[in-house]
């Protein structure tokens, strides 16, 4: 891609995330899932070993003897961080179907990062591959989004990708995102680790902050439909090696199965983990933002 080439690429996403700007999936839907430590009144109940004595209701105490604890969310203006997988597994199949991964990705960065800006609430961001790529402590304001969006549309320019080191990831998370913040981490989850048995791995950081993983799927890994064979090159996510691939329906069919079971593997371990998930199947804006407001209604019913 040319300077010239990449001035329109650059245009094309400027005007593709303007058109998210003003949508909000997180106003009136959604709060904090931690009590104990906010500010805003949730419930009276009695108290019980091992509750905070310093939130004791001490107007009833002196008015009956009974002892009760208030109960507070945490505030609603919470920090906000989007962790985003820049990672080769999104660009493995980029000459084959699963291209519109990234596609899928960005639609969801930019919804809840404009979101946030909307709801007031600081937002940060960081990229992971092999290493954390970059680092946006929270913050608020649009400008400030407009900078992240930037800086993710400069690395798509520059294309190529290692693998992910999800252990290192989870390791930035703790260090850095402060506890009780609500973490998005936004994912294809293709990383090896996610092949077995990692509920383990995420209890931690479960226990730290909300996260919410963001499955991203290409729409051919669930619905899509092959009438008869054909021969697709595939190239590696650098472009420096190409192989040829003799793809048939019942080829397609078998990667769609896989792609199911993983995506059942998932559930199963991030359920173990006590935690909530969102998948993404499409690259529509409308259809993203269909499936977090019905996250968030969700989770506000519970």
């Amino acid at each position: 891609m040319g300077p010239e080439d990449f001035k329109e690429f650059r245009k094309s996403k400027i005007q593709f995330f303007s058109q998210i700007k003003l949508s909000n999936i997180l106003t009136g839907e959604w709060e904090g899932l931690f009590s104990g430590e906010g500010i805003e009144f949730s419930k009276i109940k009695p108290f019980e070993p091992g509750d905070d004595t310093r939130q004791l209701d001490l107007h009833t105490l002196l008015q009956s003897g009974e002892e009760e604890v208030i109960e507070r969310v945490a505030e609603r203006q919470l920090k906000i961080y989007v962790c985003a997988d820049f990672s080769s597994s999104l660009f493995r199949f980029e000459k084959l179907f699963f291209t519109q991964k990234p596609e899928i990705r960005d639609v969801a960065i930019a919804l809840l990062l404009f979101s946030a800006c909307n709801a007031y609430s600081p937002v940060g961001f960081f990229a992971f591959n092999r290493e954390v790529k970059k680092f946006f402590p929270a913050r608020s304001g649009e400008r400030y989004c407009w900078e992240i969006l930037d800086w993710i549309i400069e690395e798509e320019y520059r294309g190529a990708s290692a693998p992910a080191d999800i252990q290192n990831t989870l390791l930035f998370l703790l260090e850095r995102v402060p506890r009780q913040s609500l973490v998005f981490w936004v994912s294809d989850f293709k990383d090896p680790v996610f092949g077995g048995n990692f509920s383990e791995r995420l209890r931690r950081a479960a226990k730290k902050f909300d996260l919410v993983p963001v499955v991203i799927r290409d729409p051919l890994e669930n619905t899509g439909l092959l009438k008869r064979a054909t021969r697709i090159t595939l190239s590696d996510s650098g472009g420096n090696e190409t192989t040829e691939l003799y793809l048939t329906p019942q080829k397609l069919k078998e990667m769609q199965e896989i792609s199911t079971r993983h995506t059942l593997d998932l559930e199963s371990n991030f359920r173990k983990a006590g935690i909530e998930h969102v998948i993404l199947d499409s690259p529509s804006i409308t259809d993203c933002q269909e499936v977090f407001l019905s996250f968030f209604q969700a989770r506000k019913k519970r």
